[in-house]
């Protein structure tokens, strides 16, 4: 019988997934790992056929200790919290779930986007102090001024699923609408009506910045305190991408001395942040708790995916997609070759 567990999962409860599993004759475990030791992952799940894992690190130690293990599902795209390299060499195949709510993520973009151009956190405090009797009009000076998004430029940096979408909407708001990825022709950039520059001419010339790109060693750390400084001054920043993406001092840094005109963040580093954490105390920021995946929709037809997924390793059939393609000229692959995938990242 093959044994699917679930090391975390954000959902109220995994029934219709439970009786799924059990209509084929697999057996089903949910927890909650999110925050345990290595040691108690590797208790939980080391009989894993096939493990699915939301935010829960699997480390080189855990993926060494499934001796069963033929597949890993990442709940979401980015996989920044597999061992790829150690999945690969014990020939486990990892799969992730592309695109499910890449126009969730850019809406989410697009609303901080109007936040931060509206002050949205300002306005709140003018309406939190309603006028007196004696003082009839609301201090409006302390939401003043605010600017039309339809004379900024527009940075976006990534033009994956989720950044050609936000410069979609992005070209229909503001005046200029620049991209950095040099890893996607010009062309299509120019297609939707933005024009493809380098990060540090991007950068120099936006009113705001909005970061779509994985993590990786490429991107960790990519916006420090140089990236930043190198910033317009006054400009804005949104990052619903990964937080290790941005020096989180360095952005409290350039807030704090009015570098930066304000922030707004749906991931940080750490994630999540301490109350007491001064991101929380600053006038110019909107926060939120990395919800900008969610809608019912795109949640079910994730599940749904994930399931199919699960159902094809039951039959010995690859994932609908895998990010270490590497694995399939392995010797010891765990998985029959049966059935094609895709190679897709974030």
């Amino acid at each position: 019988m093959m044994n699917c567990i679930v090391t975390d999962y954000v959902e109220p409860s995994l029934e219709w997934e439970a009786s799924e599993y059990a209509s084929q004759g697999i057996s089903f475990r949910a927890l909650q790992l999110r925050a345990a030791l290595e040691t108690e992952i590797i208790k939980q799940v080391h009989d894993a056929d096939v493990l699915v894992v939301d935010q829960t690190p699997i480390s080189a130690p855990v993926i060494d200790a499934m001796l069963n293990c033929k597949l890993i599902i990442r709940h979401g795209d980015g996989y920044d919290n597999l061992d790829l390299g150690a999945a690969t060499k014990n020939g486990i195949a990892c799969a992730n779930k592309p695109g499910f709510w890449s126009r969730e993520v850019a809406e989410h973009a697009l609303g901080l986007t109007l936040a931060l151009s509206l002050r949205l956190t300002d306005q709140q405090r003018v309406a939190a102090n309603p006028p007196t009797l004696a003082d009839a009009a609301w201090d409006l000076n302390r939401a003043m001024p605010q600017h039309s998004i339809s004379g900024w430029t527009c940075g976006v940096v990534g033009f994956g699923k989720i950044g050609s979408r936000i410069t979609e909407y992005l070209h229909r708001l503001c005046s200029r609408v620049v991209v950095c990825d040099p890893y996607v022709s010009p062309d299509r950039i120019h297609a939707a009506g933005a024009e493809p520059v380098g990060l540090d001419e991007l950068l120099r010339v936006s009113d705001l910045v909005t970061l779509h790109v994985p993590a990786t060693e490429e991107t960790i750390g990519l916006m420090d305190s140089n990236r930043i400084g190198a910033m317009k001054p006054g400009a804005m920043l949104v990052n619903t991408a990964r937080g290790s993406i941005v020096g989180t001092e360095d952005l409290v840094d350039a807030l704090r001395t009015g570098r930066l005109g304000g922030a707004a963040l749906d991931v940080t580093n750490p994630e999540p942040l301490p109350p007491e954490h001064p991101l929380f105390s600053l006038p110019n920021v909107v926060v939120t708790p990395h919800l900008g995946w969610y809608s019912e929709e795109a949640l079910w037809s994730m599940r749904k995916s994930i399931v199919e997924d699960v159902l094809r390793a039951a039959n010995g059939e690859l994932p609908s997609t895998i990010v270490n393609p590497a694995v399939l000229g392995r010797s010891n692959l765990r998985m029959t070759r049966t059935g094609s995938a895709s190679s897709e990242g974030e």
